[in-house]
C-alpha cells in the first residue's frame, strides 16, 4: 500500500524528529518510526470508513424524511444514487476493513453527529455531487468518478475535515495530504469484483511474503542514516564548494545523508531511482533551493564514490 517514497518520507521525519530531540535514543527512534508507518496506515482506514459513515448518514437521513408528519414529494421519493453508490456499500460490507478497523480502534459512536452532517451538507453542494446525483447513467464508472473528483478538488481544503483528523491523532497534520493520496489510490485501483471478502492492501506492499523487504527498508535506512552520520557529515564538507557546511538547513543533511545509505548500503536501489526520489523528495520538505543543492551534490558524490569502489550495485540496481 505504502509506497517506498511515502517510506523515505517516514523516515526523513523521524530522523528530523531525532535530531530535534533533546535525548537521542535510536531505539525509541526505530520505534516511533514504526509506529507513525501504521498511523499513515490508520489514517487511510479512517478515510475509508469515514465515506462509509457519510454514505449511512445519508440513508438515515431518507429514512427520517419519509417518517415526516408532512413529508414532501422529494422526501417520498428521494434520490438513492449516493447511498445505493457500489463502492460505498462494498466498503460497509468489507470484512478485512471492518477488522482494520477495529484494530486501529476506529468507531464513530462518540462522535458528533452534526459534524458528519455538516460535510454531508457540504458534499451536496458540491457541482460534481449535483452532476452525479443528476444524471441518468447509473454505473459502477460513475459512482468511482464521484468520489475521485472530490477527493481531487474538496478534501485538502476542507479545514474542517482537517482539524477532525488532527484532534484524532496529532501525527495526522503532517501526513493528512499522504492519506488522501492513498485515499485516491485505492479507490482509483479498485474494480467492481470488489466485495465483502476481498482484502484491503496491507501497509507494507511486502507484508503477506515471507520476507517484508519494505518493512526491513525502513528499518535499515533508518539505523545505517544514523550509524554512519559522522561518515556523510565529512563527505560532504570535503565536496562543497562555496557553501558553508553550518548554514546548510537540517532537513537538506537529512535527505543527502538518507541518498548517501541507499547509495551504499541498498545494492539493489538504481542510482538513477534513489538520486531522482531525493529531488523530488526535497521539493515538498525543504528549501526552494534545495532541489538544485541536493541533485548537485548527490550526482558528485555518486561519481565519487562509483570511482572509489564504494558504491556497488547488483541485479537491479545496476540498470
Amino acid at each position: 500500500m505504502l509506497n517506498r517514497r511515502f517510506l523515505r518520507v517516514k523516515v526523513l521525519q523521524e530522523i528530523y524528529a531525532y535530531h530535534q530531540a533533546d535525548e537521542k535514543d535510536p531505539q525509541a527512534g526505530e520505534r516511533h518510526l514504526l509506529a507513525h508507518v501504521d498511523d499513515l496506515y490508520g489514517l487511510f482506514i479512517r478515510q475509508l470508513s469515514f465515506w462509509v459513515e457519510v454514505k449511512c448518514f445519508a440513508e438515515r437521513r431518507i429514512e427520517e424524511n419519509l417518517h415526516k408528519n408532512f413529508p414532501t414529494e422529494e422526501d417520498l421519493n428521494p434520490n438513492r444514487k449516493f447511498v445505493n453508490n457500489r463502492i460505498l456499500n462494498a466498503l460497509e460490507s468489507n470484512n478485512d476493513l471492518n477488522r482494520l478497523m477495529e484494530k486501529f480502534k476506529i468507531s464513530w459512536v462518540d462522535d458528533r453527529e452534526d459534524f458528519i452532517r455538516g460535510f454531508y451538507n457540504r458534499l451536496r453542494e458540491y457541482p460534481e455531487y449535483v452532476a452525479y446525483m443528476n444524471s441518468e447513467t447509473d454505473s459502477f464508472a460513475q459512482d468511482k468518478k464521484l468520489l475521485l473528483d472530490i477527493i481531487d478538488n474538496h478534501l485538502e481544503d476542507d479545514e474542517l475535515l482537517f482539524d477532525f483528523y488532527a484532534d484524532k491523532n496529532l501525527v495526522y497534520n503532517s501526513d493528512y495530504p499522504m492519506g488522501l493520496f492513498l485515499l485516491w489510490k485505492f479507490i482509483n485501483e479498485l474494480d467492481p469484483s470488489f466485495g465483502k471478502d476481498s482484502l484491503i492492501p496491507p501497509a507494507y506492499k511486502t507484508e503477506n511474503e515471507e520476507n517484508n523487504d519494505d518493512k526491513r527498508f525502513v528499518v535499515m535506512l533508518f539505523r545505517q542514516t544514523l550509524k554512519n552520520a559522522d561518515t556523510y557529515q565529512q563527505l560532504v564538507r570535503d565536496n562543497i564548494s562555496n557553501w558553508d557546511y553550518d548554514r546548510i538547513a537540517l532537513m537538506d543533511k537529512i535527505i543527502i545523508f538518507l541518498a548517501l545509505t541507499e547509495l551504499c548500503c541498498f545494492q539493489d536501489i538504481p542510482v538513477k531511482v534513489t538520486i531522482n526520489e531525493y529531488i523530488e523528495i526535497s521539493k515538498f520538505f525543504s528549501t526552494p533551493d534545495s532541489r538544485r543543492f541536493v541533485n548537485g551534490i548527490l550526482d558528485k558524490l555518486a561519481e565519487q564514490l562509483t570511482a572509489e569502489g564504494k558504491l556497488v550495485k547488483t541485479g537491479r540496481g545496476r540498470l
